[in-house]
């Protein structure tokens, strides 16, 4: 996975950091473009973090130079419109030259960079290349994957992450975190220094992490308020704990996936509705005046809170819709991960009748 000057990779587009420290004297960027048809034109280094403009520069002939001083090392991003990351590189104070392949040197951060970045694709060639010529089936894959190619991912990137827990590096490696469950990511996390942890990403990061923690399968329910189709003031508690199971669908209209999974709602809360189940949709990320019209043109029948204050999928650690998850009748998170397509109708009857 290369870095290209004129495409945004993965790594790209999370890699931002604000050090503590920086090296004295002042950078120059410099980068060679392809031909002189930018030739002219503004470009900038952006703040990715924090999506603003720190610096720009005019392109001359088929080159860019930027010239300043930093006062804390940034990961940044070339942008020619202010907006879209071309390439990214460790705004530090040096010279510091970005190649025609995106990867950058001249400074202490940026070689660590490039070297990190190399290291990454390495790994995930060797994968690519093994998942190629596997003749087996989607299963027999999965099953290599779970007990082979994962464990050497994780520990490929904690070995990285030595030496790098407070500074750009440790930052472009949270993206390889997921590998990790929600437990080994907070562990990883909590070994961070300051500097890491008080980026954007990784506070968001550990706090949707915590949450995902505090609302998992065995956790007791955490409430939601809002309002009815009515504008009348309702909450989950308004349903939960009074004797049913309940299935609650976190959506929004304008979600393809939440469309799909209406049908399979429909049928579980046509089957059982009257035998202990209630469904309840939970209306997220979405305007009100497409709540009615999408109820009409998808047959929505249950009752729906309206999360006009976008709280909901911050007090679940929702980073995707739909969210389906069923909760007992004491409260208890029963499920939030098997709830889809042909998985609902049997996780819930194993859960209401022991199926």
């Amino acid at each position: 996975m290369k870095k290209n000057l004129f495409t945004l990779s993965a790594l790209g587009m999370m890699a931002m950091f604000v050090a503590c420290s920086s090296a004295p004297a002042s950078y120059t960027v410099t980068a060679a473009l392809p031909d002189s048809t930018m030739n002219g034109q503004t470009i900038y280094i952006m703040d990715v973090d924090k999506n603003v403009v720190v610096d720009s520069t005019v392109v001359d002939g088929a080159s860019f130079t930027f010239e300043g001083k930093a006062d804390s090392a940034i990961v940044a991003g070339v942008s020619f419109d202010g907006k879209k990351i071309k390439v990214v590189f460790a705004l530090e104070n040096g010279n510091i030259v970005i190649a025609d392949d995106g990867n950058s040197s001249g400074s202490p951060l940026n070689d660590e960079l490039t070297r990190v970045v190399a290291l990454i694709d390495s790994v995930n060639s060797d994968y690519y290349k093994a998942y190629e010529a596997f003749e087996g089936g989607r299963e027999e894959w999965n099953a290599i994957y779970e007990n082979e190619w994962k464990p050497r991912f994780k520990q490929e990137v904690l070995n990285a992450y030595e030496g790098h827990k407070n500074d750009v590096v440790g930052y472009v490696l949270t993206q390889f975190m997921s590998v990790m469950n929600a437990d080994e990511q907070l562990e990883l996390m909590n070994s961070f220094g300051p500097c890491l942890l008080a980026t954007q990403r990784v506070s968001k990061t550990k706090s949707t992490l915590e949450t995902q923690k505090a609302t998992a399968v065995g956790q007791p329910y955490v409430d939601i308020k809002g309002t009815d189709i009515n504008g009348n003031p309702v909450s989950l508690s308004d349903y939960v704990g009074k004797g049913n199971y309940v299935l609650v669908d976190m959506w929004a209209s304008w979600c393809g996936p939440c469309k799909r999974e209406i049908p399979n709602l429909a049928n579980v809360y046509n089957l059982y509705k009257n035998k202990g189940l209630t469904v309840l949709g939970i209306y997220v990320w979405d305007k009100l005046e497409n709540l009615a019209p999408a109820m009409e043109t998808e047959k929505i029948t249950w009752p729906q809170i309206i999360d006009s204050n976008e709280t909901a999928t911050k007090l679940y650690g929702v980073q995707g819709i739909p969210c389906i998850m069923l909760i007992g009748p004491d409260g208890t998170i029963l499920d939030r991960t098997n709830l889809r397509g042909a998985n609902m109708q049997p996780t819930v009857e194993k859960f209401m009748f022991g199926k």
